[in-house]
Order: C-alpha cells, then sequence, then structure tokens
C-alpha cells in the first residue's frame, strides 16, 4: 500500500511486491496467497513516462501481482484488517506493507526552508534555495518537472546533487573552480528476485517530458548493481 506521493524511490513498492513473490514461490507457497498493490499514482514511476509504466506493470503481470492504481487509502481499520479508499471501495487484508505519508523534517519546516509544496524549492542546477548560500538536495526538496510532477526522491539524485554542491562550495572556498551543475540526469536498479533486476535511466530534465528507458530484467543487471554497491563502500568507507 502506498498511503500518498511523493515517497523515497518510485520503484521500491514494485521492487518489494516482485521480490515477496520470488520469495513464496521459493517456499512453494505461492499459490496460497494473493499479493497485491494499492497507489494513489496512475500508474507504476509515472514520472519516467507510459513505456517505462507499462514495462512495470508487464513484470507484475507476470508474477500475478494484482495492480490497483488511482486508490487514495482515507482509513485503515486494524480490527477489522480492513483498508477504505476514497473511491469507496473496502478492501480486506491479512498482513499489511505500507509506504507512509512523507513529509520534510521538522528541522527544515521550523528553518522556513519550505515552500508551497511541502519541501525545499531550488534552483534545480545549482540546488541553491531562496536564501543565498544555502542549499538543500536529496528528498527534502521539491524540484518539479515539466509533466508537473516533482523529480523522484532517490539516492542516485541525492548523491548527484551533493556532488554538485560540494564543487560548487569548494569553488568559493578556494577562490577558483568552476561551480557545480545538477543535470537531472539519474538511474536505478529494480530488484525482481531470482537474481535478475531490470535497469532504468534518463534525463529527468529533458523537455516536454522526461526521457527515461526500462531495460528488462536480466542477471546482467543484478550483477551490476551489486559491483555498484562494493565500489560505493570502497570509494567511501
Amino acid at each position: 500500500l502506498v498511503a500518498r506521493t511523493p515517497f523515497k524511490c518510485p520503484a521500491a513498492p514494485y521492487e518489494a511486491a516482485m521480490l515477496l513473490d520470488y520469495d513464496l514461490r521459493k517456499r512453494k507457497r505461492r499459490d496460497r496467497v494473493k499479493v497485491a498493490i494499492y497507489t494513489p499514482e496512475p500508474g507504476p514511476m509515472p514520472v519516467a513516462g507510459t513505456e517505462v509504466s507499462a514495462g512495470v506493470r508487464q513484470m507484475l503481470e507476470e508474477r500475478d501481482i494484482a495492480y490497483f492504481p488511482r486508490h487514495q487509502i482515507m482509513g485503515v481499520d486494524s480490527s477489522r484488517r480492513t483498508l477504505g479508499f476514497a473511491n469507496g471501495v473496502e478492501v480486506r487484508y491479512d498482513f499489511l506493507v505500507y509506504i507512509p505519508p512523507h513529509a520534510a523534517p521538522k528541522v527544515v519546516r521550523e528553518a522556513g526552508l519550505l515552500g508551497e509544496s511541502g519541501w525545499v524549492p531550488v534552483n534545480r542546477h545549482t540546488m541553491e534555495t531562496r536564501f543565498p548560500g544555502v542549499y538543500a538536495i536529496g528528498d527534502v526538496t521539491g524540484i518539479p518537472l515539466a509533466v508537473g510532477m516533482p523529480l523522484p526522491k532517490a539516492g542516485v539524485f541525492a548523491h548527484r546533487e551533493g556532488e554538485a554542491v560540494a564543487k560548487t562550495i569548494a569553488a568559493q572556498v578556494i577562490g577558483r573552480g568552476e561551480a557545480g551543475s545538477f543535470s537531472g540526469e539519474g538511474e536505478c536498479f529494480v530488484e525482481v528476485g531470482g537474481g535478475k533486476a531490470g535497469f532504468g535511466r534518463g534525463d529527468f530534465y529533458a523537455e516536454p517530458r522526461p526521457l527515461v528507458k526500462l531495460h528488462k530484467p536480466t542477471r546482467y543487471w543484478h550483477t551490476g548493481k551489486m559491483l555498484f554497491e562494493k565500489d560505493w563502500f570502497r570509494r567511501w568507507f
């Protein structure tokens, strides 16, 4: 269940469902369990475009995972184990996995950094807030895209935004060098279980809409994710 958008990592609910499906099949219990996703989104990872969304839906269908878009949760009755949605639908559950509503931290709210969206507005390339010399990166920011949706909250963007800001600050401190700039490009892996993963990559700042391509799940992309993880720890820790 996705309670509300935006939330961290657009692929996460779909990865979780597919990994659960894989685990149940491995335990030979899948035929006894119904796996379903309810979300207010119009489709999986909608900001990435209709082709990517259709690709993820196909992955779900191949695994017999029920998918219910445009379902906005209104209440949970834990005693009856039911979910109530804005469209009047009521669903019973046995085990609920949900993504809670996201919000900016209290310290950011009290600092007066938030905009009308409830997130920190920034220059989409420099990541500078409306206060000169004050920057914001990662999930706390709200960066509108050409399609009317915000830039997804994902680690790859926080990483590259952080590098851009660090380059800018370093240039200011030492008095030479170019300022950093975040391009809006990013990628992510979509784990499906069984040692396979899909891979999406694209330019989210492209106009009139983000240009993103999703590669089908293979062992190649799963191996790539493991190597990326090892390289990350080697470089930073």
